[in-house]
């Protein structure tokens, strides 16, 4: 690569970097020129305002907390309903249960699964 190469990548990376950071910096400036027009002209008094806000955050506030509660509450597995990962599927009586019987135990499924719709269609 020759010189004017470099010179002309180094240019155009300075002018990306220019643009980037005007274009932060007209984002920062107009945001608080909104923010200051929607205070200046908001339809309540800046006392009827702040009460407005702070009552809609402490709700916010409530709902999350109720949230957060719900989600930490612990959920109740039943043994009988799942197959261990990595282990042996047992049955109800805790005997091991085999790959066959599974898939005898899906076959009936499937052909009284076909009955019904059969019955169903026709």
């Amino acid at each position: 690569m020759s010189s004017k190469d470099y010179e002309l990548r180094g240019t155009s990376q300075n002018k990306s970097e220019d643009s980037s950071s005007s274009f932060l910096l007209g984002a920062l400036i107009g945001g608080l020129v909104g923010a200051a027009a929607a205070i200046f002209l908001a339809p309540k008094t800046g006392r009827d305002l702040r009460s407005t806000l702070n009552n809609q955050a402490g709700t916010l506030k409530e709902k999350t907390v109720q949230l957060i509660n719900k989600t930490k509450t612990p959920v109740e597995v039943e043994e009988d309903n799942y197959i261990p990962i990595g282990g042996t599927p047992k049955a109800t009586n805790g005997e091991a249960v085999d790959e066959q019987s599974i898939r005898d135990k899906l076959e009936e499924a499937k052909k009284a699964f076909e009955e019904e719709e059969y019955k169903v269609t026709h």
